[in-house]
This record gives C-alpha cells, sequence and structure tokens, in this order.
C-alpha cells in the first residue's frame, strides 16, 4: 500500500464513496423488508476494514447499533477464519458479540477481490420477532436471557452464494412471524451486497490499495475529529 497520504480531492471522494454505498444499502432494506419494524428505519449498517474496523456508516443509521458493529464483525472474523468464501453470508444476534439485544439482527458479508478479503459489509436490522416468551420478543418480566428470545452465535446463511435453508428454516421456526424473517434475510443479505458492489467500483476505478488506503484514512480522520 502507498505510504503517501491521498490527495485532498481523492481522499473526500473516497470518503462520501463509502457512506453513499451504506446509505444505499439502507435504500435497499427500505424497498424489500418484510418487517414493519425495520420498515420504519429500525436498522444500521455499515463497511468495514478487513479486520472488522468501521470505516463508514449511514447517514440515518442510529448510533447504539453503529457503535457496536466493529464488535460484531471481528466475532464473525474470528469465528470464521480460513473459512471465507465469496458469497458467504453470515449472521448473529449474539450480546457477547458485540450485539444490542437479540431482536437486532446482524448479516455480515466479507468483500474478496482477487481471491482475498479485503472488507466487510454489514447490516444490522431488528426482526418482527425472534421468540421468547412474549411477542415481540419484549419480556420486561424476565430474569434471563433465555426467556427474551433466540439467541444466535455466529451462524452461516449463505454459503458460497447459495442460501442454508436449513439454519434459516431452524431460526424462523423458533419465531411467531417466520416468512418475515426469512424475507429479511434476504433484504438484509442483498443489502450487504449493494455495499459489495459498490466497493469493488471502486476499486476498479482506483485500484484496490487507494481505496484500502482511504478506509484507513477515513479511520485516521475521525479519529481527529473526535479528539478536537
Amino acid at each position: 500500500m502507498a505510504t503517501e497520504p491521498l490527495d485532498p480531492v481523492t481522499f473526500e471522494v473516497l470518503k462520501n464513496s463509502f457512506i453513499t454505498s451504506v446509505d444505499q444499502m439502507a435504500e435497499q432494506i427500505l424497498r424489500t423488508c418484510y418487517s414493519f419494524v425495520m420498515y420504519n428505519r429500525d436498522f444500521s449498517s455499515a463497511l468495514h476494514d478487513a479486520e472488522g474496523n468501521s470505516a463508514a456508516q449511514g447517514n440515518q443509521d442510529i448510533a447504539v447499533h453503529v457503535g457496536t458493529l466493529h464488535f460484531t464483525c471481528k466475532a464473525i472474523i474470528e469465528a470464521f477464519k480460513g473459512d471465507m468464501h465469496p458469497g458467504d453470508v453470515y449472521c448473529t444476534n449474539d450480546p457477547y458479540a458485540g450485539g444490542t439485544h437479540f431482536s437486532d439482527v446482524r448479516l455480515i458479508r466479507p468483500i474478496f477481490h482477487e481471491g482475498k478479503v479485503i472488507a466487510f459489509s454489514q447490516s444490522n436490522g431488528h426482526w418482527s420477532d425472534l421468540g421468547g416468551s412474549v411477542p415481540g420478543s419484549f419480556d420486561v418480566t424476565a430474569r434471563d436471557m433465555f426467556r427474551e428470545a433466540v439467541r444466535i452465535t455466529p451462524v452461516r446463511l449463505f454459503r458460497a452464494g447459495e442460501f442454508c435453508h436449513d439454519v434459516a428454516g431452524l431460526l424462523a421456526a423458533n419465531t411467531r412471524d417466520p416468512a418475515s424473517i426469512i424475507g429479511d434475510i434476504h433484504s438484509q443479505a442483498s443489502a450487504t451486497a449493494v455495499a459489495e458492489r459498490e466497493l469493488l467500483r471502486l476499486v476498479r476505478k482506483y485500484g484496490r490499495d487507494q481505496v484500502l488506503q482511504g478506509m484507513a484514512e477515513v479511520q485516521d480522520y475521525v479519529e481527529r475529529a473526535a479528539r478536537q
């Protein structure tokens, strides 16, 4: 990767392109989601570098979501290390892996270029129901997590582009709204594919090294701004 910093114009173009890519994920979800909860924008998305660090979020995303998405991405990297393939999509809502509450389910896609993972896209969406003792999975009397909903440790929902019907069916069968769950899985997965498409378009235009450098410099930029 180049050691010289990007020129200011290229940096701004890439920075805003990353954000726009995540905003396009949101548009994809709004057009395809099944859950009325997600349709009311209870979702967030992110673009991560190859180490799982957040490089961009959407302009209308929810702070409590995006503040922990990088923990989830790193947990997925650890869970599937050495077993990632183009077209894979992973899923989790585990609070011990950066999750918020069980209803917020996160889908993560590795983005490959020439056989190497260069980034990850992630979609976090509030599913309408995830089991547990009450409809909607909000039991205010729950004294442990087993009454709240199904805890999804990292699992694979798409393997090399092929939908894992058995895994998705298991998750959906443990909810009160299985049709919406399957629909939202496909909605979120397609949203992660939007970010993949846009990032690879940038790679074709600017080259992989410049794009990866842009992701790193965006993180430095945010750190400087936060410290100031």
